[in-house]
């Protein structure tokens, strides 16, 4: 119904100046007169034609050079547009609509030396051409999308705007042209001091827990691949009625399990959550890379769950949610922690990474301790932040015997970042 009313309004505005014209003429007299009038008859013509001229039958295609990449790179990005007809168009506005999640930038680790500034990350991106085809049936103009953030960004729409050369007559249609990019997280160099596990073989290097020990064995689990034949516990697979295999005391001691603070909460700085997205990300390549057993959770507005079960696609499911975890307001950390602490299996090393800290998590962490076999914290957020309160909290836990890592500005600016495990 709006449609019809302003193409009604302007049609019978083009007709307005066509009859205002032609009585100018015809009372007017003279050669002066007539000459305006058909001087301007073109004119009229053409705001007709293109009052009748759909545009809303246009192609419209959006190519990226790259759909998943990692943050702070950059993306090229093509905007085609086709048309069937020859008509003449004196201007087009093509104008992108982008989604607020682009709305930020991702500095790397020059995003760190303002930890509490939100406006540090962000960006007001504006994608608008403007573009003189005239007789030209495809039109093509690029733009280049810099310093992306994390997460999954969701391309909907292209608006298209036209009109005639005095402005009188003005068109527009919203094209809906769907497109998804996902940026992964950045991944900062990590240096590991110390070593995960508690089997003592001289100085094995951190996470060195690649070669299991077959001479201890502890007990028996199901079958997982990769796990070799000579393994297999053909008594307990008899009873079972399914395939076992030995546990040793190597591969108890690497299991790890990691998990990450995804929620929100009052303190919230979001360069500090992105801060613990990052350390996540590299702390998942790391123990993957070096270890044989890893969980993955994460607790937030929703529970994400990835078992020790090993499977080829395990971790780049965990980086594909890493890149799309947002902080929504949810339970907080801590009573998921106390919710979560009968699930978590006895023996295995525990990694906490928190953005948040409070004396109920203090608490959670210390129950913890009775049933892991080491604990270690990854505590990331701005110096300024830190109280008395947290200093007490976190020595308390450092003199329990948990490894407590503080990962402020000072740190996170650094090419290589250091923590103990």
């Amino acid at each position: 119904m709006k449609w019809i009313a302003g193409f009604t309004s302007k049609f019978v505005f083009v007709l307005f100046l066509f009859v205002l014209f032609f009585s100018y003429a015809m009372f007017q007299g003279g050669f002066v007169s007539w000459f305006l009038f058909y001087s301007f008859l073109p004119v009229l013509i053409y705001m007709a034609c293109l009052l009748f001229y759909p545009i809303s039958n246009w192609e419209v295609e959006r190519k990226m050079d790259r759909y998943v990449t990692k943050a702070g790179e950059r993306v090229h990005v093509q905007v085609s547009i086709s048309r069937k007809s020859v008509f003449p168009i004196y201007y087009c506005i093509i104008e992108e609509s982008l989604p607020l999640s682009l709305q930020k930038k991702d500095t790397l680790h020059k995003k760190y030396e303002e930890m509490r500034n939100e406006d540090a990350v962000r960006k007001n991106r504006l994608v608008k051409l403007v573009s003189f085809p005239w007789f030209r049936k495809v039109i093509r103009f690029d733009y280049t999308l810099d310093q992306l953030p994390r997460g999954e960004h969701h391309f909907s729409q292209i608006r298209i705007k036209t009109g005639d050369l005095f402005g009188f007559i003005k068109k527009e249609h919203v094209y809906e042209v769907s497109s998804r990019m996902l940026v992964y997280p950045n991944e900062p160099e990590i240096t590991v001091r110390e070593r995960v596990s508690s089997y003592e073989e001289g100085s094995t290097t951190s996470f060195n827990v690649n070669v299991k020990q077959t001479n201890v064995v502890t007990g028996v689990r199901e079958y997982m691949p990769g796990d070799r034949f000579s393994w297999i516990d053909w008594k307990t697979t008899a009873k079972k009625n399914a395939v076992m295999t030995k546990e040793f005391e190597q591969e108890k001691s690497s299991s790890i399990l990691l998990i990450l603070d995804s929620g929100h909460h009052d303190e919230f700085y979001p360069i500090a959550y992105e801060a613990s997205i990052e350390i996540t990300a590299s702390l998942v390549e790391s123990i993957k890379r070096h270890s044989s057993r890893m969980a993955f959770l994460s607790l937030g507005q929703e529970r994400v769950y990835f078992p020790f079960q090993q499977s080829p696609g395990k971790l780049d499911m965990i980086k594909t949610h890493l890149a799309k975890v947002q902080a929504i307001p949810s339970v907080p950390f801590s009573n998921q922690i106390i919710n979560e602490s009968r699930k978590i299996p006895e023996g295995v090393v525990l990694m906490l990474v928190v953005s948040h800290f409070d004396e109920k998590l203090e608490l959670a962490i210390e129950q913890l301790k009775q049933k892991s076999k080491k604990i270690v914290v990854f505590y990331v957020h701005p110096k300024e932040q830190e109280s008395g309160e947290d200093r007490v909290w976190l020595q308390k836990l450092s003199a329990s015997g948990i490894v407590v890592n503080e990962l402020t500005e000072e740190q996170l600016v650094q090419q290589k970042i250091e923590v103990n495990t």
